[in-house]
């Protein structure tokens, strides 16, 4: 199939100029210039609406607004004009969008304004549960996925290849299969020292997510292999196994100072250094203010 001319603006010019000035008709400029009458149509109508310098190539391109483009349907629908003559009055350059646009209104759907989130690739990092989250939203508001990928910072194709996923097999579809535990295991984090408490910390979180190594090594920005070892250590040797040390130097403990429930938790909270989380993941886990009293002392000396 032969290629269609690409003409320079001086060129589409020139045919314009003598079609309104009656030297030539427009089918007559098409066939000479080897290209449809329907462009030779819509460069007339540019000309008309913009002048000269519509023929001439965008360096930023022209959005509609949702309300333009309903309009636009509406003055169709209506009876005011054919679809060039509705392209001509809104702006619209090719009758072809304005099709589109009817076909859309007609079967039910919602017309939306550019809003530039169809080139947004988001940077946010998300489990399953964040994904089903997402999709589960971007479907009630009519997979308005632009509106989505911007909310949660999530990359556009994505967000739509979710949706896809969701549809086809449900919540499951949605789990990434490309690494180990929703995460990567070649993670390589931060170099740096992580203390005993965020250590622990990080083991707490993952126990209650399942073993989600992956996803705590991109939550905490450490590398997946050290995750995976202080939970083994802490299965092994409890909370003296975020020492690598194996545990604190042998320095008593201020006790008395938590003799009674009461006075464990209100030590706990005057505690300088404590992870804000721990004692709310300690108390899950099973341990009394006392025994948690013991353990962020233990782990303020390692």
């Amino acid at each position: 199939m032969p290629q269609t001319p690409k003409l320079s603006p001086q060129q589409k010019l020139i045919i314009v100029e003598k079609i309104l000035a009656g030297e030539t008709s427009r089918q007559a400029a098409a066939k000479s210039a080897g290209v449809s009458v329907t462009a030779v149509r819509q460069w007339l109508r540019i000309y008309e609406a913009e002048g000269p310098d519509g023929l001439a190539p965008r360096t930023t391109s022209r959005h509609l607004t949702a309300e333009e483009k309903q309009a636009a349907v509406a003055a169709y629908l209506a009876g005011e004009g054919s679809l060039f003559d509705i392209c001509k009055k809104y702006g619209i350059r090719s009758t072809q969008n304005l099709q589109k646009m009817v076909e859309t209104v007609q079967a039910g759907g919602t017309l939306r304004g550019y809003h530039g989130a169809s080139r947004h690739k988001g940077t946010a990092y998300t489990t399953a549960a964040d994904r089903e989250k997402i999709v589960r939203e971007c479907l009630q508001n009519g997979c308005d996925y632009g509106a989505a990928a911007l909310k949660y910072n999530v990359d556009y194709k994505a967000l739509v290849r979710w949706v896809g996923q969701y549809r086809a097999g449900g919540a499951a579809a949605l789990h990434d299969a490309r690494h180990s535990s929703e995460g990567t295991s070649r993670a390589k984090g931060r170099e740096r020292t992580v203390p005993p408490m965020q250590r622990l910390v990080i083991v707490l979180d993952c126990l209650e997510n399942e073993k989600n190594y992956g996803a705590m090594a991109q939550k905490y920005a450490v590398a997946y292999h050290q995750v995976y070892r202080w939970v083994q250590r802490y299965l092994r040797d409890g909370w003296r196994g975020m020492n690598d040390k194996r545990g604190p130097t042998d320095d008593p403990g201020p006790e008395g100072e938590w003799a009674t429930e009461a006075d464990a938790e209100a030590w706990v909270k005057n505690c300088p250094g404590v992870p804000k989380p721990l004692p709310g993941m300690l108390r899950r886990a099973g341990c009394s203010w006392v025994v948690i009293a013991g353990i962020l002392f233990d782990l303020a000396r390692m």
